[in-house]
C-alpha cells in the first residue's frame, strides 16, 4: 500500500488477530452455546492487536484509547 514495512506488518497482524478472534468466538458459540456478539469479537481483537503491537513495536506512543477510537491514525504515526 506504499507504506512502511512496520505499517504493512501491522495491517497483516490486524487481519490475523481478527480472523483468530472470529475463530475463537465461533468455538465458544458451537461448543459452549454462547450467543454471538460482534462488538465483543471486534473489541477483543482490537485489544489483543494493541497489546501485541505494544510489546513488539518499541515506538508505540499511542494509548489503547487512541487505538480504540482511531486505529488508522495510530498506524499512520508508525511510518
Amino acid at each position: 500500500m506504499g507504506q512502511s514495512n512496520t505499517v504493512n506488518r501491522e495491517w497483516k497482524g490486524m487481519w490475523v488477530t481478527i480472523v483468530s478472534e472470529i475463530w475463537n468466538y465461533r468455538n465458544k458459540v458451537v461448543f459452549k452455546g454462547e450467543v454471538m456478539d460482534v462488538d465483543e469479537i471486534f473489541t477483543l481483537a482490537q485489544l489483543k492487536d494493541w497489546l501485541w503491537m505494544k510489546h513488539k513495536v518499541m515506538r508505540i506512543t499511542f494509548s489503547y484509547l487512541d487505538w480504540h477510537f482511531s486505529p488508522v491514525k495510530c498506524l499512520q504515526s508508525l511510518s
